[in-house]
């Protein structure tokens, strides 16, 4: 089956790529999730070297559990990766026919979702720059254009773009004539740098979000008017947009990565494919500076170490190290953020939740703005808050050691690198 000759699939059978069921699968053996996680990590990259690809024919000559493999693909947003890698070197035979099927039902998915949302944003972007508005396109359809190079590997669900503050009011009633609605925000709303969600239906709901800035001024000192004169232009399917620079479009993502309970992975990869296109390029001494003046050092250090360490990012580890926290939030982060939880996701969503918050909490420069970040999720409304905000910090730390002792237990310790030197064992 190639996955490289698609057609686009009818609006009737478009894939729901959320997984329905907890992660996890009891019957399976240790050997054959072992090898599933070591493809994962092999093949969640842009382009499969022949080093890696040369490991992965020998760990395919092994039990692979295919099952557990595609839900963790499917969770993390990188199933057309790893079709894409298996398929493109020549290892699609060795896929269990259902299994290949599935991946290329989400390839196809993917490619036909971009596609549409590439033509979306290209009439956004024109009708904007007709009225003036100076635009940054983030995330998805960015990084899809400049680090995939193939629409279909890097799945999107919305289209996020930076207006400069005053002229949010216009960019908001052009979306209006376009057709799009604005979402009513929920009670506690506390985005506090974007507007609710504009949506309208096409072949599937369009989203897209308006920011004024890139997170909440109280808890991130983005240098707003350093970010647009760094910024530089970009086209993305014909459209004419500006992106952020690459230095500063890493430490966006950093930012974004360390605040998400899924998908953790795919941002992952979209680091290490950015830090891999603009290694030649990139100003470290900028990103160090800035993720210190930013507030997000810790964010930063983390999705660089495990970058690194996962996806065989080149992160020199003098820069890492010009990053790293103290030795109590290291010690907590380490256990909260350890190389597991951006490969095997905890189960219980609600567990998985809680967890996110309180990794976001943590990497805060002050201890203001960890409050604060634990009381906005909590909500406002919410009775005896922080006797629940407590009880739930015990319960995520308990848990997360918990897993620790049934890893080191059933000897699935993560102890070795994933570069293209190094296999997880």
């Amino acid at each position: 089956m190639n996955l490289l000759n698609v057609s686009i699939m009818p609006q009737n059978d478009i894939i729901d790529e959320k997984i329905q069921k907890p992660i996890g699968h009891n019957g399976s053996s240790l050997a054959g999730r072992r090898a599933a996680r070591d493809i994962l990590l092999l093949c969640t990259t842009a382009s499969i070297s022949t080093e890696r690809k040369e490991k992965t024919i020998r760990i395919l000559e092994g039990t692979v559990d295919w099952s557990y493999l595609l839900d963790l693909a499917e969770f993390h947003g990188v199933t057309s990766l790893i079709a894409h890698n298996l398929v493109t070197s020549g290892l699609g035979e060795q896929v269990p026919e259902p299994f290949l099927e599935r991946m290329n039902q989400i390839y196809n998915n993917t490619l036909y979702r971009n596609v549409i949302f590439s033509a979306e944003l290209e009439n956004v972007m024109s009708k904007f720059s007709q009225h003036g508005i100076a635009t940054i396109t983030l995330k998805g359809a960015v990084l899809a254009e400049q680090l995939y190079g193939n629409p279909g590997l890097r799945p999107m669900v919305d289209m996020d773009i930076l207006v400069k503050p005053e002229e949010i009011p216009l960019a908001s009633s052009l979306l209006l004539e376009m057709g799009y609605k604005q979402s009513v925000p929920s009670l506690g709303w506390d985005h506090h740098f974007h507007e609710a969600p504009f949506y309208k239906q096409a072949q599937f709901p369009l989203f897209i979000e308006l920011h004024w800035n890139l997170d909440d001024t109280k808890l991130v000192a983005v240098p707003q008017e350093e970010i647009w004169r760094r910024a530089q232009p970009l086209q993305i399917q014909g459209v004419t947009t500006r992106g952020l620079s690459p230095e500063d479009n890493l430490l966006f993502l950093s930012n974004h990565l360390i605040k998400q309970e899924n998908h953790l992975l795919k941002s992952l990869c979209d680091i290490t494919e950015l830090i891999k296109k603009y290694d030649d390029v990139l100003d470290w001494s900028y990103i160090v500076q800035s993720a210190h003046s930013w507030g997000i050092k810790t964010s930063v250090y983390y999705c660089l170490k495990r970058s690194k360490e996962l996806l065989g990012a080149p992160v020199h580890t003098s820069i890492i190290k010009a990053l790293k926290p103290g030795v109590w939030r290291r010690w907590a982060l380490e256990l909260l953020i350890s190389k597991e939880t951006f490969v095997s996701p905890i189960k219980s969503e609600k567990l998985r939740l809680e967890t996110s918050a309180l990794i976001h909490s943590l990497v805060m420069k002050k201890v203001s703005q960890t409050m604060a970040v634990l009381s906005r999720f909590r909500g406002p409304q919410k009775r005896v808050a922080w006797l629940r905000t407590v009880t739930w910090i015990v319960v995520v730390f308990c848990a997360a050691s918990g897993r620790y002792i049934i890893r080191i237990a059933s000897g699935e310790k993560w102890h070795a690198s994933y570069s293209d030197n190094h296999v997880i064992a």
